[in-house]
């Protein structure tokens, strides 16, 4: 009775093991990868701080819309007025300098496109999208005070919303590999052991409790 509650003990020791060991293996898994707020279209993300943001605002069936550089916003003139707008391909895009603020450009993060720095009241810079797509901008001097600016251009979806509300973390397929292995590295160990143990517990058979033969 003993051996085999001893052997029970064991088997109920390595399962809490084993359950914690996977925990562990998917968790760290889980949290190698930053959440889908890092994605290209999340403007949610993108904006985040930035003082004049107020959603997307819709001005597609436009030939040519008009953003100001410099507009109120983010403790002075520091703004794009929208921020966001959503066009359709082939419109044309003019920012148009206020003149407040200081000196300001207009920059994308993938060098898209990108003005002169000025200061100068009434100064334009025009862009024509032609592509689908989501075009992040700043001014480069000001973008720590939170001027920034997007364009959606088409159908692109955006927003943390607008990908089905997923702000959790996603889990590559390399990670994942490397979660299986060590958590492979962590059960074969206790495998092995529970297979040495159930065997030094198999006492064979003495004399004294085998079954007597009949005797002639």
């Amino acid at each position: 009775m003993r051996d085999s509650t001893t052997r029970r003990d064991f088997l109920r020791g390595t399962a809490t093991a084993t359950a914690a060991a996977t925990a562990t293996a998917v968790g760290a898994s889980a949290a190698a990868t930053p959440a889908a707020a890092q994605s290209e279209t999340d403007l949610d993300a993108w904006f985040d701080g930035v003082e004049n943001y107020d959603g997307v605002e819709d001005m597609t069936g436009e030939d040519e819309v008009t953003i100001e550089v410099g507009a109120q916003g983010n403790g002075g003139g520091f703004a794009f007025g929208p921020a966001a707008v959503r066009i359709d391909p082939g419109t044309t895009v003019v920012w148009e300098w206020t003149g407040v603020g200081g000196s300001h450009n207009v920059a994308t993060k993938d060098g898209a496109f990108e003005s002169e720095m000025t200061d100068e009241e009434g100064h334009t810079f025009e862009y024509t999208a032609d592509e689908e797509g989501v075009f992040r901008y700043v001014c480069v001097p000001h973008e720590s005070m939170g001027m920034k600016g997007a364009l959606v251009v088409g159908d692109t979806e955006v927003g943390a919303a607008a990908s089905g509300g997923w702000s959790g973390t996603e889990i590559s397929p390399g990670l994942a590999a490397v979660g299986g292995s060590v958590l492979l590295g962590i059960l074969s160990p206790i495998a092995f052991a529970a297979f040495l143990f159930g065997r030094g517990s198999e006492e064979p058979a003495t004399d004294a409790h085998r079954p007597e033969l009949p005797t002639e």
